[in-house]
């Protein structure tokens, strides 16, 4: 049986995902943090890449642009899969597993423009936070 929340502004991720009928063996919270972060990392990647393109020395950022779309994909995709409830925890963790490295690459690679670009500097921090986010969700997962 599934409850509603007394206010509505007390809706959330992990109301929705508490509320779904199927078996709760993970960390919702922990669930809910990193699926939130996630979708902070794919925007902001996005958002850096764009940024990217349009610096005047471009052609010193393609890695750092690549970077940004490469964890921009599999954060979505991460992302996508989790709040599925997937039923296969080997694809679910070798998921998460990419997520952190894909934001461990960025976050490095970004981190090498942070003093010359804003947006990389904001863009390794998220990609940072999203990487600890995916680090707990796996312990969380056992």
């Amino acid at each position: 049986m599934t409850t509603a929340p007394t206010d509505p502004s007390d809706a959330d991720l992990t109301t929705v995902l508490r509320s779904h009928p199927g078996e709760h063996d993970v960390d919702l919270p922990a669930l809910a943090t990193a699926v939130e972060l996630l979708g902070e990392c794919v925007a902001t990647c996005r958002a850096c890449a764009d940024a990217c393109l349009d610096e005047e020395m471009v052609a010193d950022l393609i890695a750092c642009i690549r970077s940004d779309l490469t964890c921009a994909d599999v954060c979505a995709t991460t992302a996508a899969v989790l709040v599925r409830r997937p039923t296969d925890p080997g694809l679910v963790r070798s998921l998460v597993e990419a997520c952190i490295a894909a934001c461990g690459a960025c976050a490095t690679e970004c981190e090498r423009h942070a003093g010359m670009h804003e947006h990389c500097r904001a863009c390794a921090e998220v990609c940072r936070r999203c990487e600890r986010a995916c680090r707990d969700l796996l312990a969380a997962l056992g």
